[in-house]
């Protein structure tokens, strides 16, 4: 995980929890297991890409295929944990997670186009 990464996973946890203060909501607890869910899926997602682009075709389908699924069985766990327990945060959870999906992956649209142009 980059520093940028962090530091946005770190800030908008932060901002959600200041939101959460402010607004007395605790089922917003959600979003905040929902934004790390996000962030994790996509660094997950990232990471894999960068192992199988060396690979053979079928090989680089067939990790890519096995990862898939780990990565959904992921989020589906989450899912039914955060249901299963605290039905009152699912709808924060997937706020939570669209909004970690969209946050990380600008990061890392940002970070490579840093990369591009050589300002890393």
């Amino acid at each position: 995980m980059t520093k940028s990464n962090l530091v946005s996973l770190l800030l908008g946890t932060s901002v959600l929890f200041l939101i959460m203060s402010f607004t007395h909501n605790s089922s917003l607890i959600g979003a905040v297991v929902g934004y790390w869910t996000g962030f994790i899926y996509t660094q997950w997602l990232f990471r894999n890409v960068q192992k199988s682009v060396n690979l053979e075709i079928s090989t680089a389908v067939r990790q890519s295929r096995r990862s898939f699924f780990s990565r959904l069985g992921f989020v589906t766990l989450v899912v039914a944990t955060v249901g299963r327990f605290q039905k009152g945060w699912l709808l924060s959870l997937a706020l939570g997670i669209a909004l970690g999906l969209v946050v990380s992956l600008i990061i890392a649209i940002i970070d490579y186009i840093k990369l591009e142009r050589g300002e890393v």
